[in-house]
């Protein structure tokens, strides 16, 4: 029986992803989802899907105003920019704009696009680097993109540095990256500090319980003698 449930729940499944994610989106995709991609607006030099804009993207000379951290796999910029040439993109050269993967910049992938997105590349001019390497966007040291966040241009997250100035902003090692944060408590230390924190009002609340009823059988007691002294019943 069980047997059975697990063959069942993998057929399921099987199908589900053969079904659910069989069309698969690359750069040169005529029907690319307009939510798998960036999109620049050339009149107010954002992206138009910026929700802080902290920071600013550059490729050649255009900047525009974008997030820090990249979620989408592709970006279009509108040809009328002075960043380049076309780059001979398809279907979506008839709307004016280049399109180009983000890899190895994208900080938080959705699994979502993820399945249904392919960031392979074939030629350095689909890549927001101007880089492909064995299929894959890489870094590109004579790259003409730049991240600037307060004021400061430099390098991205993860590309190799020597010196501090080099990135955008963080800490380098070797490469750019974050400082590292303090590591925080493990779940074992927060339950052992719960715990112990816990224990010691538990023994605080005996306490004060030993306390008032120490303190209320003397009293009666007292009471009980003082009858007793007196002679009243």
């Amino acid at each position: 029986m069980s047997l059975c449930f697990i063959l069942a729940i993998y057929i399921f499944f099987a199908l589900y992803f053969q079904c659910g994610y069989s069309k698969v989106y690359d750069v040169e995709s005529d029907d690319l989802p307009y939510d798998f991609a960036y999109h620049v607006n050339a009149t107010t030099n954002s992206i138009e899907e910026c929700e802080f804009c902290w920071a600013s993207l550059c490729k050649g000379s255009y900047c525009f105003k974008a997030d820090k951290e990249i979620k989408f796999p592709f970006i279009e910029i509108p040809i009328n920019t002075n960043i380049s040439l076309p780059n001979n993109n398809s279907e979506h050269q008839k709307n004016k704009v280049n399109r180009y993967i983000t890899f190895p910049y994208v900080d938080f992938f959705s699994l979502e696009k993820a399945y249904k997105t392919s960031v392979k590349c074939s030629k350095d001019s689909q890549c927001f680097t101007n880089k492909c390497v064995n299929n894959d966007c890489v870094f590109n040291e004579k790259r003409d993109i730049k991240l600037c966040v307060d004021g400061h241009c430099g390098r991205f997250m993860g590309d190799p540095c020597t010196t501090r100035d080099e990135c955008a902003e963080g800490d380098y090692d070797g490469v750019c990256h974050y400082p590292e944060q303090p590591e925080g408590e493990t779940d074992i230390e927060y339950t052992l500090k719960f715990l112990s924190t816990l224990g010691f009002l538990i023994i605080i609340v005996i306490i004060v319980c030993c306390i008032a009823c120490y303190n209320s059988n003397t009293k009666v007691s007292n009471t009980e003698s003082h009858k007793q002294y007196t002679g009243i019943n």
